[in-house]
């Protein structure tokens, strides 16, 4: 879509037009003219951003020689790096050589602690892959090391518990005769792991497959389809067809990337016909889950204590009988040779369908392509497992199962059989008038933006059917379906501690979080992962047995929620998503921090406090809001924390202790029938970026027994702004048409440094005159994109580089330079994160074989009157 600059940019105040002045008819003087080119802005850098102070940009264009001492970084940071064991060259696409220059180790100054973790990620280069190994040591003792593999690039290192706090040297090395390797190196303060998104993203889709809306306005819509651009596969109900691209429009495609492009222009072109309201390929999804974990079961089950679990079942003693779940998942384990469940949820299972299989048996027979996780047993333990003085019992432990199989082997499965699913237990069928559950669980996801989809679920909602998702494990603020809908709970994972986990998705999108274990971490300090521990089976003599396994993911921390809304259900079978909604933004559900924030949407889920606006319970207790503190000089410094009593029983001895030198706090008062304190962060108490945790404990009387509660405090004084530094950016104006062979043409480029956080870019007008210089421009359409060039190939916007597309990364719309306008204070974010598709652009489609975009370096011709040398850009 072709949008000229002024049509979505509000600019800072004016828009300066280049030009002859006089006119104004006005004896006052007026300022000068400031020229600013025809285009110039800012880029933004992502938080934590850090370069390898010797990579080739600096080694080759810059003139520098290998470091030859460590690089100091701070706390928390996201590095991109190189190394090369040997000097060498490989082509550029003219033909000519590049030369690259060796650098064999990379020394980093790093603080650390017990229990911190460093990744490495490699990239491998353009003169073949080489293995890398990262080495942590302080004062000569090695504290850990690993090395990369073909089926392993990325490794890590965790100091362990005894391990003392201070500066350690982190290493990273190339294998001997080993060429030119781009890397990302990550450490965080809150425990970030490799989940990260760093590479080009596709959502996977079938190919010769799209889903297609039509416009039931148009009758002759389907007969236009059939004459060759689409045959019919299946019904998806409303106006959603599952369409097949037709033979002859295939032009036989061998290769699974000449499959991929073929779909996407078949889909481009449905886009296009009178009659389609909408098409999109049928986007394949996965289950929400990271790897499992076999520990001990018993003393793990922090979880439910996080969520007020104990509370809640004194305030719903039944566990939620009759209210039914739907588990949307990979179906259940059976016992070989048996028709029954897993012994902890078999009597709770009410029917089921198996839409992989296409029959009426929702069993999980494990998996031949991966590890069997039994992920939808593991789910569905968390909701309803029963009570039965063996094993686990569910958040909501007597409502009702009803499993639904919608993925198969390795845990993906089609947008179409989620599709199908829903309408299933929706009831949207001639033969089924009500829906098969009263909430809808989908610890699953991973799809784009898909209206069939959000039409199915809004069905279930007028029903009166509540849905809840896993927002995603690819901590990324990038919104994944079908979590992201608008007519679905998005949960976010916390660990033991209540925070964030390291894998968890985030964004403006997440409506609540809730356990989903990490394994990196002990939140609690009991001595083990933070994991979820629920219903699984294993293998044993040759054969499945049921079993129990702690898991980590989102898809964990959605069946919490599920069953909370099971128990809310119960006490109140009218109680529908729209209400759920109100209460949720009004702070009745979680431990409501007084407004909403990107990373836990409106809180923990508290279940305790969610029963209480419809239960009058014989237990009185005071609930935290929120539930844990955090306080930083990037956000808030200070926060009100509410004690908020449940049950009408009486409250007396109130007292808080702290024993924190950062943290300054008053003792509670009531207020309107509520105690309050207030908390404020000690900055001079503080080092800068150095997170800071402890604990506020609360005692007090509950009609004569003492309890207590503990609220944890987190703190950081984050002083990374200014130092933030993605390395030399190169900004590129690039022309919007390829050519035959699949390239875009460079029309100009300026090469910037960061200053200050930030990094600022000017083009100038071209004159007209020979030789034409890089940073000249004429009017007319580009693209606008920047990047570092980490490996000096020549070609940036590559995995392990960062990378800036303008508006937005992985959204590149088309700008419109006209004669004499200038267009400044353009924005963009650089980051070595990567986007995915997002709900905001649905007609934007994958980019399989993305490669990055072609500079115009020192050995190409920079006049570029010659189209031969010409510099390209690949796509």
């Amino acid at each position: 879509m072709k949008k000229t600059l002024p049509q979505y940019l509000v600019l800072s105040g004016v828009v300066l037009f280049a030009g002859c002045g006089g006119g104004s008819g006005s004896s006052e003087s007026q300022p000068p003219v400031i020229d600013l080119g025809p285009l110039s802005g800012v880029i933004s850098i992502e938080s934590g951003s850090r370069i390898d102070q010797d990579t080739m940009d600096q080694l080759r264009f810059a003139g520098a020689s290998p470091a030859s001492g460590a690089q100091t970084l701070p706390a928390s940071f996201v590095l991109a790096g190189f190394v090369s064991s040997r000097n060498g060259s490989y082509p550029l696409l003219n033909g000519q050589l590049f030369s690259y220059a060796a650098d064999p180790v990379d020394t980093y100054t790093v603080p650390m602690g017990p229990g911190e973790t460093v990744i490495l990620r490699n990239f491998g280069g353009r003169d073949g892959d080489a293995e890398l190994e990262l080495r942590v040591t302080a004062g000569g003792i090695l504290y850990g090391a690993d090395e990369t593999a073909a089926d392993k690039p990325s490794v890590s290192v965790t100091l362990d518990s005894g391990a003392p706090e201070r500066n350690y040297s982190v290493e990273v090395s190339v294998a001997s005769g080993g060429g030119p390797v781009r890397y990302v190196l990550v450490k965080a303060a809150d425990g970030q792991l490799d989940s990260v998104s760093l590479d080009w993203m596709d959502h996977p889709f079938l190919p010769g497959q799209a889903i297609v809306t039509l416009d039931a306005t148009d009758s002759g819509t389907m007969s236009s389809l059939a004459t060759g651009m689409a045959n019919a596969e299946r019904h998806l109900g409303g106006a959603d067809w599952l369409m097949r691209m037709p033979a002859q429009a295939s032009s036989r495609a061998v290769s699974a990337t000449q499959r991929q492009a073929e779909t996407l222009s078949w889909v481009t072109q449905l886009r296009q016909m009178p009659g389609v309201k909408d098409a999109v390929p049928n986007y394949t999804m996965s289950s929400m889950q990271n790897s499992p974990v076999d520990e001990p079961l018993y003393g793990l089950q922090w979880h439910y204590d996080l969520i007020n679990g104990p509370g809640a079942w004194q305030l719903a003693p039944d566990g939620g009988e009759g209210a039914s779940v739907a588990v949307l998942d990979s179906g259940l384990f059976s016992p070989n040779g048996t028709t029954a469940w897993h012994p902890d949820l078999d009597a709770n299972v009410d029917g089921g369908r198996d839409f992989v299989d296409n029959d009426f048996y929702p069993e999980d027979p494990g998996s031949s392509v991966g590890a069997s996780v039994f992920h939808g047993t593991h789910v569905a333990g968390t909701v309803a497992a029963v009570v039965n003085g063996e094993g686990i019992g569910g958040v909501a432990f007597g409502s009702r199962i009803v499993p639904v199989r919608v993925l198969g082997e390795g845990g993906t499965g089609s947008s179409t059989d989620l599709i199908d699913a829903i309408r299933w237990v929706t009831g949207d069928s001639p033969r089924q008038n009500l829906p098969r559950a009263e909430i809808v669980n989908l610890s699953l996801g991973g799809l784009p933006r898909i209206q069939a989809l959000e039409d199915a679920i809004a069905f279930g909602v007028g029903r009166g059917m509540i849905f809840v998702g896993a927002a995603g494990n690819s901590a990324t603020s990038t919104q994944s379906f079908p979590a992201a809908s608008p007519n679905v709970l998005a949960v976010s994972a916390v660990d033991a501690g209540g925070r964030l986990a390291s894998y968890s998705n985030f964004g403006s999108w997440i409506d609540l979080a809730a356990p989903g274990g990490d394994a990196s971490r002990d939140g609690n300090n009991d001595g083990r992962a933070d994991l979820i521990w629920s219903t699984s089976a294993v293998g044993q003599a040759g054969q499945f047995v049921a079993s129990y396994t702690g898991l980590q993911g989102t898809s964990m921390a959605t069946p919490h929620v599920s069953g909370v809304m099971a128990l809310l259900k119960a006490q109140k079978d009218t109680l529908n998503y729209s209400e759920v909604r109100a209460r949720l933004e009004s702070g009745e559900l979680t431990d409501y921090p007084g407004s909403r924030n990107d990373q836990l949407g409106y809180g923990v889920l508290d279940a305790a406090k969610a029963l209480q606006a419809n239960l009058e319970g014989s237990v009185t207790i005071l609930s935290p809001s929120p539930s844990q503190v955090s306080l930083s000089n990037e956000g808030a410094t200070s926060a009100t924390v509410t004690l908020n009593q449940i049950g009408d029983g009486s409250i007396s001895n109130v007292v808080l202790t702290e024993n924190l030198a950062w943290l300054s706090s008053n003792q509670p008062t009531l207020e309107n029938g509520r105690y309050v304190f207030n908390v404020s962060l000690v900055e001079s108490e503080i080092e800068p970026d150095t997170a800071y945790r402890g604990d506020i404990r609360v005692t007090y009387d509950d009609g004569g027994t003492q309890r207590s509660l503990r609220i944890p405090v987190i703190a950081q004084l984050i002083s990374d702004e200014q130092a933030r530094n993605a390395g030399t950016h190169f900004v590129l104006l690039v022309d919007t048409t390829p050519d035959d062979d699949g390239f875009y043409w460079a029309e100009a480029q300026v090469a910037v440094e960061a200053s200050n956080g930030s990094y600022g870019f000017r083009f100038e007008s071209w004159d007209g005159e020979e030789p034409r210089r890089l940073n000249e421009v004429s009017p007319g359409d580009y693209f606008l994109v920047a990047g570092t060039d980490i490996d000096g190939d020549g070609i940036i916007c590559q995995p392990g580089e960062a990378c800036a597309e303008y508006p937005i990364s992985g959204l590149r719309e088309v700008i419109t330079i006209e004669e004499g306008q200038s267009l400044s204070d353009l924005r963009m974010t650089t980051s070595f994160t990567r986007p995915t598709i997002s709900a905001e652009t649905p007609d934007i489609l994958p980019r399989p074989g993305f490669q990055g975009y072609r500079l115009i370096t020192p050995e190409r011709d920079s006049a570029r009157t010659n189209s031969d040398n010409r510099p390209r850009m690949t796509q």
